[in-house]
């Protein structure tokens, strides 16, 4: 008897210890997913290159931020971007030598608890940021829809994909993407179920509803996202009848595909056919 309530008393032990676990595990999911660098609201930026900085106030009073960078030159129109996990718009902001010189506006935003802004991070509030930020574009801006490519990168083509179901920009670049968080997070906590994560970002359930043609870029070797994943997203998107493409990076890894020339030539492809295609359509109007 006394064993049996031993035994009994040990269980109750451990099963509340599994509790306290993914209690934990599940409130610190942000700390597990994300990696923002906090930056001082006073603090200035600086790039070779010519930019604004913008905000948005949300409901509550606080504030998004991005950053502007117009074209050199007269513009072909504004690629959208929202970027990795890591880090904020102090870092990201040199991704405008890829655009900025070709004659495209930048338009690059931090999320929710990113750089400047102190707004509270959700799936949700990442969604919302994102359609502002396009409205922002298209208000503020005077921006064409068909003027705009949304751009994603790692945890960005998540949000990108979701954007692309509710608008209809000129095309949509999905680098290194994943098809959706629960298969990413299976392949470094495969214990975990799918119900237990706070962010979801299925990407390949809603890139079948996708208006715009799309590229999908993935180095062949990216250590943090499968590039299977990447060819399961474009297959999926392929199968539903979306003007898709896939861009293979030889060798390439998760942080260095615009080192390689496949990668400037493929982008360089893109923002002038989408010129091109914008050009052709106003034309016949």
């Amino acid at each position: 008897m006394k064993i049996q309530k031993f035994m009994l008393y040990l269980l109750s032990v451990i099963f509340i210890l599994f509790l306290g676990l993914f209690g934990l595990l599940y409130s610190n999911q942000d700390k597990l997913i994300f990696f923002p660098e906090i930056l001082p609201e006073d603090f200035q930026f600086s790039f070779p290159y010519t930019f604004q900085e913008v905000s948005l106030e949300l409901e509550n009073g606080e504030k998004i931020y991005a950053l502007f960078f117009p074209a050199q030159g007269p513009s072909k129109g504004t690629v959208l971007y929202f970027h990795g996990n890591a880090g904020s718009l102090r870092s990201w902001g040199g991704v405008a030598e890829d655009f900025v010189p070709r004659g495209w506006d930048l338009l690059m935003t931090d999320y929710r608890g990113y750089g400047k802004s102190r707004a509270k991070l959700s799936e949700k509030g990442m969604y919302q940021d994102a359609e502002r930020w396009y409205e922002y574009l298209k208000t503020d801006k005077l921006k064409k829809e068909n003027e705009i490519i949304l751009y994603g990168r790692s945890i960005g083509t998540g949000v990108v994909v979701d954007l692309g179901t509710k608008t209809n920009p000129g095309y949509i670049i999905l680098e290194t993407p994943y098809t959706s968080l629960a298969d990413l997070a299976k392949e470094y906590y495969p214990f975990v179920p799918e119900w237990f994560l706070a962010y979801s970002l299925k990407s390949e359930n809603k890139i079948r509803k996708i208006h715009s043609t799309a590229t999908i870029i993935h180095g062949n070797e990216d250590e943090i996202v499968p590039f299977r994943q990447g060819r399961k997203l474009f297959k999926t998107a392929l199968e539903s009848g979306v003007k898709i493409e896939f861009l293979e990076i030889e060798g390439g890894n998760h942080n260095n595909l615009s080192f390689f020339p496949e990668y400037q030539k493929g982008l360089a492809k893109i923002l002038e056919s989408v010129h091109l295609n914008r050009r052709k359509s106003n034309s016949q109007k």
